[in-house]
């Protein structure tokens, strides 16, 4: 992609573009707008832009005593899917983690989610277990952690 791709800090005035991915990217098991003005004080919220446009998010929940990031949410418009986006929150997910002096990331992804899968998959993230009836319908999540 020869376009520049900007992470940043997510800030409020962005919520409404998040909103609009939220509901483009998830059938089910979506964040409100009052969640996330809270994810945007608790966690590690970033977004991904082109040109000043919001076109994806990360989220990374961080305790003290957890020696690794739980990658909370992801998500890419449909628009910007296929061009790497979710490449550029990931290594900047691992980036962090390594700043944070973590030892990995954790994360839960619905087992069906065969993209996001193959990109955590691709990027080192390896299974470790399952979650049953984890989402809201009743589908389960597959555990997958990458480690330092």
């Amino acid at each position: 992609m020869n376009t520049q791709v900007n992470i940043r800090k997510a800030e409020k005035t962005d919520i409404d573009d998040i909103l609009l991915i939220e509901t483009l990217c998830f059938e089910t098991d979506r964040f409100n707008r009052r969640q996330f003005m809270y994810l945007l004080l608790k966690s590690y919220f970033f977004v991904a832009e082109i040109k000043g446009k919001t076109i994806g998010y990360i989220i990374l929940l961080h305790t003290k005593r957890s020696k690794n990031l739980r990658l909370y949410s992801i998500a890419v418009h449909p628009e910007a899917q296929g061009k790497q986006i979710g490449q550029h929150l990931i290594d900047y997910a691992i980036q962090l983690a390594k700043s944070l002096n973590k030892q990995g990331i954790n994360l839960e992804v619905r087992e069906t989610n065969q993209a996001a899968i193959n990109l955590y998959k691709r990027n080192g993230f390896s299974f470790f277990g399952i979650k049953p009836a984890y989402y809201a319908d009743g589908a389960h999540a597959s555990l997958m952690k990458y480690s330092f």
